[in-house]
């Protein structure tokens, strides 16, 4: 079906509010008088726990609809400005829906509340006016909180229009959609900008989505893109996304509600997502999630050269640098670089490594903020290194002078013990073995 609006007779959308009406009235025993328009429709300072038509068209059709956007439309038949009204498509199949009908030519051929005139004037107006051939089908992948897998139905129209039907498990497992409907906006010959204005979705909020699809794009089994929007507290939200193309609605809407997860999308995306704060800071400080992390960062601050001991008992060079009260830091094994940024842990006794290469994220390096003694540190690292895995202790010396000299004279990438100064060997020999 296409989701763009369509235009209907004052008349016909009045007998279905008063249908709907109704049926709601009946539905919960109450009267219309007894409800404020926010309670009525569900937006603004309305009880969700209490009556209302959002509520009401959810529970018949597990989708949402903008309460505001139906209030609106109310609105302007009221005014009686126009003999028409323009309505989205898909909105209108809600409200057929949640009146009882299976679609427009039952509801128009059977509802008590619409006159033989309105029958005559809509008898053709929701024919289909568009076919498989002007959509593009997709199913969206994106991570929510850190590691809810949550699929969706993306589909764009003619290249000019596109629907986002997000689908949660909710209500005794029960699929509830939460729906977008805006415009594509080109952005290039590899790319596509969709708005999604809060008028149009279901949830009144605003989300924009960035897609990349390189060229051709109807041929392209898989595209990429990213989304800006808010989330359920109206905290601002970005991540990636995930899209599969599908040949047809009915396929879309099959693998959809389909509970399987494909592992490579949701490693792909595990932990893409990052979502502002509720709560603004009063001073910058409020920003540190860490009282003590500047004095710790900058306690740490300087060059340490150590070694890690492998299974054969010889020696591996190992350089860290944490070079600013930033946090900034790099890790050198051998001619292998890493660069990140320090983050302490919750007990604010280790300064963590995170890495900003893109191959190398997987590889983990800490150390420990409480020295063993005087300028030497205890470190615990996870490197793969080619085929090899380096992991277990590090033993660090903190702006060793005896130990910069040896990593600039000695290339190699093992060392034995007994190339070291007594006084380091019985330190490796104390702590690491």
């Amino acid at each position: 079906m296409s989701i763009r609006g369509i235009q209907i007779s004052n008349g016909f959308l009045i007998g279905l509010h008063r249908e709907l009406l109704s049926i709601f009235t009946n539905h919960y025993s109450i009267e219309i008088k007894t409800l404020t328009v926010f309670q009525l429709y569900g937006f603004g300072n309305y009880d969700e726990d209490k009556p209302n038509l959002k509520e009401f068209i959810l529970e018949k059709t597990r989708k949402w609809i903008n309460g505001k956007y139906l209030y609106n439309k109310v609105r302007e038949l009221e005014k009686g400005s126009s003999k028409s009204v323009k309505l989205r498509r898909d909105y209108l199949s809600l409200l057929i829906i949640a009146a009882g009908y299976d679609d427009y030519n039952q509801y128009l051929n059977d509802s008590p509340f619409l006159s033989a005139n309105i029958r005559e004037k809509e008898y053709n107006n929701f024919q289909e006016t568009s076919t498989d051939t002007d959509s593009l089908y997709y199913i969206g992948y994106y991570v929510e909180d850190r590691q809810y897998y949550i699929k969706s139905k993306f589909t764009i129209h003619k290249m000019k229009t596109a629907s986002w039907e997000i689908l949660y498990w909710e209500r005794n497992s029960e699929p509830t959609y939460y729906t977008y409907f805006g415009k594509c906006v080109p952005t290039g010959e590899s790319a596509l900008s969709f708005y999604f204005s809060k008028e149009n979705s279901s949830l009144n909020k605003e989300c924009f989505v960035n897609l990349f699809y390189g060229n051709n794009m109807q041929i392209k089994p898989v595209l990429l893109g990213a989304y800006c929007g808010f989330n359920r507290n109206n905290s601002p939200v970005i991540g990636k996304l995930i899209f599969e193309q599908v040949n047809d609605f009915e396929t879309q809407d099959l693998k959809v509600k389909s509970k399987d997860i494909n592992p490579i999308f949701h490693h792909y995306l595990y932990s893409q997502r990052m979502e502002v704060e509720s709560v603004l800071p009063h001073k910058d400080s409020d920003l540190s999630v860490f009282v003590n992390r500047l004095e710790i960062v900058n306690f740490l601050i300087g060059e340490y050269f150590g070694f890690y001991l492998d299974e054969s008992n010889y020696l591996i060079p190992i350089f860290f640098e944490v070079i600013n009260e930033l946090g900034e830091l790099s890790l050198k094994i051998n001619n292998h670089n890493f660069k990140g940024l320090g983050r302490l842990n919750r007990t604010e006794n280790y300064l963590i490594s995170e890495f900003s290469e893109k191959y190398n994220s997987y590889s983990q390096f800490s150390i420990q903020v409480k020295p063993l003694e005087k300028d030497l540190f205890n470190s615990y690292i996870l490197v793969y290194y080619g085929a090899d895995v380096l992991c277990g202790k590090v033993l660090l010396w903190k702006n060793s002078n005896k130990l910069k000299s040896l990593f600039k004279k000695d290339k190699g990438f093992y060392l034995n013990i007994g190339d070291l100064e007594s006084s380091i060997a019985n330190k490796i020999t104390q702590y690491l073995r």
